[in-house]
């Protein structure tokens, strides 16, 4: 099975800021069973984007969140109905949001490897227009997991 799976994919949200971005995404971590610290998810989220950005280019953004109580790495897929504001290094409104979930125990790890494969692919036009157009949680995990394969 790829790191990306369909039951962490959630299409069409009506979230309307980063922070409900965040708050989203720390719960569906708690309830997936990825983080066993909801609030602290939160807060890794928020710190780290005080380092700066994560948002990327045409509407895609990388929050990521590294912690203790994180149990392994896993990736947490939104789209959103609307674009937000994030601050993006285009200046874009971001509607398209990947968000990696790393444990401390693993912080240079294969697995982290694999993670930050995501983010080159972002930086791939066809790869994002492909995202863009996928329809369905079922289209984004193939082409994911297909592109995230040919970097191994």
């Amino acid at each position: 099975m790829g790191i990306i799976q369909e039951e962490k994919i959630f299409l069409k949200q009506s979230l309307a800021s980063q922070k409900e971005v965040f708050d989203f995404l720390a719960e569906q971590a708690k309830k997936l069973a990825i983080s066993t610290d909801e609030k602290q998810v939160y807060q890794k989220l928020v710190e780290r984007e005080n380092e700066g950005t994560t948002g990327m280019m045409d509407g895609f953004a990388i929050p990521h969140a590294k912690d203790q109580t994180i149990k392994e790495p896993s990736i947490i897929i939104v789209t959103l109905d609307q674009g937000i504001e994030w601050n993006s290094l285009d200046g874009q409104l971001i509607n398209f949001v990947i968000a990696l979930f790393i444990p401390d125990s693993e912080a240079g790890t294969t697995h982290l490897k694999l993670l930050s494969a995501v983010a080159r692919l972002l930086m791939r036009n066809e790869v994002t227009e492909q995202l863009k157009a996928a329809q369905s949680k079922t289209a984004i995990a193939t082409l994911l997991n297909e592109k995230i394969g040919e970097n191994e």
